[in-house]
């Protein structure tokens, strides 16, 4: 996996936890701007400017790469799907808490061996006699 490839791993998950905290004001901004983009995955986003400024506060690296990246390319929505932020991220939001609800449950349920299994059977004959 290339530098470029692995670096993008990190931008979605900066990127979630932001418009995470901050929905509530990006929702009100794009609602009254009109500004939210359609994704490939049937949802909306905000426009590209508002997560390019985002992310390149969120991850400095990023900011160093923006220069060359505009002047090859200066198309913001071509940038967010180079960084793959072409999403929409409500729906990655409930993703993201089903699988951690998912893992949480799975830590939570313990699992038995052929030792407790056979300890619990002997109390459950001994309550019945």
């Amino acid at each position: 996996m290339s530098f470029f490839e692995k670096f993008k791993e990190t931008l979605k998950p900066k990127w979630l936890d932001y418009y995470q905290i901050n929905r509530s004001w990006i929702k009100t901004l794009m609602d009254a701007r009109n500004a939210w983009v359609s994704t490939p995955d049937k949802g909306t986003r905000p426009s590209a400017d508002l997560i390019l400024g985002a992310i390149t506060a969120l991850e400095p690296r990023l900011a160093e790469l923006m220069l060359p990246f505009c002047e090859l390319n200066s198309n913001a929505e071509k940038l967010v799907e180079l960084m793959g932020l072409n999403f929409d991220p409500g729906i990655e939001l409930e993703k993201r808490a089903a699988e951690a609800a998912t893992s949480q449950e799975a830590q939570t349920i313990p699992l038995l061996t052929d030792a407790d299994t056979e300890y619990l059977k002997k109390i459950r004959e001994e309550t019945i006699k």
